[in-house]
């Protein structure tokens, strides 16, 4: 019975992975085609090389200059230079880490590709992961903003259970610069880094 279970749920991922995406779009298909390689890559990885392969996807995923400066809004501008690179060095580790966590939770669900919105000129790739090994658990939706540049799409944003990730950071960063200044923040994103706390 648990054999014929998994075989199931594995049929039914596969099936997933061929059928056609219902809204097809370049945005949903880069979307869909990193999601897919993130979590392969993830799965197998055992060494140092397979770990190298794992952030170069997410590298190629991921749009960190816009992420750094939107975390930032307007204390962007009044930085030096050098402040926002070691800014953006940090704020890269905790988006990835948050990412791969993201992934870590749903590699074990089936996640449907339902739709797409746009906002300015961006798309929001609307999805909904649910889970393969208790059907009492609710859908979780992720959506993910992406914006194309220079002929690349990139995510901006990653959107779960309607939570920003760059909203939460943007307020977060926003309140501790106010009250403690910049080198407080630079601290405590070394130190959240150092504890695996990246939600």
């Amino acid at each position: 019975m648990k054999t014929h279970r998994l075989r199931a749920v594995a049929l039914s991922a596969a099936l997933m992975l061929l059928a056609p995406f219902a809204h097809a779009s370049p945005a949903g298909d880069f979307v869909r085609a990193k999601q897919t390689q993130l979590l392969d890559y993830m799965r197998h990885a055992k060494t140092a090389e397979d770990e190298k392969k794992v952030q170069a996807a997410f590298d190629s995923a991921l749009d960190y200059d816009t992420l750094a400066k939107e975390s930032l809004k307007e204390a962007w501008d009044g930085l030096k230079p050098e402040e926002r690179t070691e800014f953006q060095g940090i704020l890269t580790k905790l988006v990835r880490a948050a990412y791969r966590k993201s992934l870590k939770r749903i590699r074990d669900y089936d996640v449907e590709y339902v739709g797409e919105s746009k906002e300015d000129s961006r798309a929001i790739v609307l999805t909904r992961a649910k889970s393969t090994t208790d059907n009492r658990e609710e859908p979780v939706t992720i959506n993910y903003v992406v914006s194309q540049a220079s002929g690349a799409w990139r995510i901006v944003d990653i959107v779960t259970e309607g939570s920003s990730l760059v909203g939460n950071y943007r307020s977060q960063f926003r309140r501790i610069i106010k009250k403690q200044g910049f080198p407080e923040l630079i601290r405590r994103m070394k130190t959240k880094l150092e504890k695996g706390d990246v939600d």
